[in-house]
């Protein structure tokens, strides 16, 4: 008995680890949106881009070419389908001086693929006053791909 308590610890350990190890350090090539990636946003005023991070714990953070009107955002996503998924966020607008403006709410439909590494998107975006009055909205195409390592 006293012999078998060490090969079932040595075994719930192992078990362990392994459910807890990011998909990344244990070669998991299905990760689906969770990862650093870089997009295209194609918006009415232009072509832009932007660096968007999403977590497993269902949180995002993005930041783009629109600072310093624009703070990076935070925000939370969900899948909705095997291949879809929504998301909004929120990011603080300031004018020329800096001063705060309002806010900007954003909610995305996002379709994984056609490979791991890409996606393609819709943003609906609303520019919020102080208030939280919409002032204005439009919609924004995204294509994005996933930041790989590069050997060093």
């Amino acid at each position: 008995m006293f012999k078998i308590r060490p090969v079932l610890l040595s075994l719930l350990t192992t078990v362990l680890i392994a459910g807890c190890a990011s998909p990344g350090l244990t070669g998991g090539t299905n990760r689906g949106l969770v990862g650093a990636w870089l997009a295209s946003a194609s918006r009415p005023g232009g072509q832009g881009v932007v660096l968007i991070t999403f977590n497993s714990d269902g949180t995002f953070f993005r930041s783009g070419d629109t600072h310093p009107i624009l703070s990076v955002a935070h925000g939370s996503w969900k899948r909705t389908s095997d291949r879809d998924f929504d998301a909004t966020y929120i990011a603080w607008r300031f004018d020329e001086n800096r001063k705060l403006i309002g806010s900007q709410k954003t909610r995305i439909r996002i379709t994984h693929g056609p490979g791991q590494d890409q996606f393609t998107g819709l943003a609906k975006v609303s520019l919020l006053d102080l208030k939280g009055g919409e002032e204005r909205s439009s919609q924004t195409r995204l294509e994005g791909k996933r930041i790989q390592v590069e050997p060093f």
